[in-house]
């Protein structure tokens, strides 16, 4: 007679291998959080690549960002700067740009409201004499032909208007730039010409709310921006006993 032996149940294995899948899900689970964590991060931590400086007022509440002198090859003494801003007003009220001041010359605001000009009275073509005639010509005094001088040469013409007043909106941003037809500019730069690398100095620029108070933001040193393309290195030529290429 033969005995027939009970199957083991397999029961047992059931648990473990249930408890091994659920360990494995855990652990892909954490692993991809802790990826999609890292992403997050790099990504806050990132600053855009533009030229620039970038700077809050001194109480916080207006922002400049990509401060940039023009680019050129070169300015020289006497020329005019034009650079370029953005300004944001974080604030909660009306602001407006009043002032800017720099160690290299005189700001003037390019393409905004123009400030009015006395005009000079014209001298008078003939001076009448006691009598209500006049002289005849060639007929003046030695001492009135000493009192004549000659003309004084026009006033140096600006670039701009020294009254700057530039108005920024609530949560607004206003940009000066040559693009927008309207910018900031040093009128006359003084000092040493300003070369690709070079910088204007001490740039303080002042803002009036519409309370009266005011801020600034200072800037030690605004640069000037490379060019867009790389500039063309200059070209080897080697010629040979005869005087060709």
């Amino acid at each position: 007679m033969t005995r027939s032996t009970p199957a083991t149940p397999k029961t047992g294995r059931r648990p473990v291998l249930r408890a091994a899948l659920l360990a494995s899900a855990a652990l892909g689970l954490g692993l991809v959080s802790a990826c999609g964590a890292g992403q997050v991060t790099q990504t806050a931590e990132q600053v855009p690549a533009v030229p620039g400086v970038n700077v809050n007022s001194a109480d916080g509440n207006i922002a400049l960002r990509d401060g940039v002198v023009a680019y050129a090859d070169s300015y020289k003494p006497g020329s005019t700067v034009p650079i370029n801003v953005r300004l944001f007003n974080n604030s909660t009220q009306a602001v407006k740009l009043t002032g800017v001041t720099s160690d290299n010359g005189k700001f003037v605001l390019v393409g905004g409201p123009k400030a009015s000009v006395a005009a000079t009275p014209a001298a008078a073509s003939g001076t009448p004499s006691a009598s209500g005639s006049k002289k005849p010509a060639g007929s003046a005094s030695p001492s009135e032909s000493a009192s004549e001088s000659p003309a004084a040469p026009p006033p140096p013409v600006s670039a701009g208007s020294s009254e700057i007043s530039v108005a920024i909106p609530v949560n607004g941003v206003v940009l000066l730039s040559k693009d927008s037809q309207t910018y900031l500019a040093v009128d006359k730069l003084t000092g040493p010409p300003l070369v690709a690398g070079g910088s204007l100095t001490n740039v303080v620029f002042t803002f009036t709310y519409a309370d009266g108070k005011t801020t600034t933001i200072t800037l030690p040193d605004l640069p000037m921006t490379p060019p867009l393309t790389p500039l063309p290195k200059p070209t080897s030529v080697v010629q040979n006993e005869n005087g060709g290429e």
